[in-house]
């Protein structure tokens, strides 16, 4: 399927996700109290709010039930002007539910308890186990997409509404892999969908 994503919104109003463009550290441990840190649940309340503050994607850019998702996908998977999310993504994410050691983390001074000494872990969409879809979100997302109509005939470019998602279940990554990304007037995401939902589609 095709891929990107849009959005037209700024309040945040969903907190399990939260995710920024930052390279995920080395191989290097981190521990507290003897234990390896690799979950935000194993943060305070405090350092949890923070790496989330720092992280997902939902806070970091102020998306809410009214966001605007874009993305190109081949018309064949429109059906009744609806989409299923797609479960053998190419994609890969920054699961910001996870953690791996920051590798600045010795050079800024961050205690192994802090969420500085942290980043997002960087997997596959696949390893999600749910169906998701690339998209692109943002002031320019919408023009973004277009880049890819070329891709094939049946290439279309659809606009989703981001609550349809989380209503359904769905969750926001980063999206890691994206080259279409710029940080700024078109963010790439990856929302999941889980298996036997489907969202409804406006051709743009």
């Amino acid at each position: 399927m095709g891929n990107i994503c849009g959005t037209s919104g700024s309040r945040h109003v969903y907190s399990p996700s939260h995710t920024q463009r930052i390279t995920s550290a080395p191989s290097t441990s981190t521990h507290v109290g003897g234990d390896t840190l690799t979950s935000i649940h194993q943060l305070s309340h405090s350092q949890r709010e923070q790496f989330l503050n720092m992280h997902d994607p939902m806070r970091v850019m102020g998306l809410d039930h009214d966001t605007e998702l874009f993305r190109t996908t081949d018309s064949r998977y429109i059906k009744n002007d609806k989409l299923a999310g797609n479960p053998q993504s190419m994609a890969s994410i920054l699961m910001h539910e996870e953690l791996r050691p920051n590798r600045f983390a010795s050079h800024t001074g961050a205690q192994p308890h802090e969420a500085r000494a942290y980043v997002p872990k960087r997997i596959k969409a696949t390893d999600l186990g749910v169906p998701s879809l690339n998209v692109m979100t943002g002031s320019l997302a919408r023009d973004g997409i277009r880049a890819y109509d070329h891709m094939s005939d049946n290439q279309v470019s659809v606009k989703m509404r981001l609550g349809d998602f989380l209503e359904r279940g769905g969750k926001v990554y980063a999206d890691a892999s994206s080259v279409a990304d710029d940080g700024e007037t078109s963010q790439a995401l990856i929302v999941t969908l889980p298996k036997g939902q489907k969202v409804p589609v406006e051709r743009v």
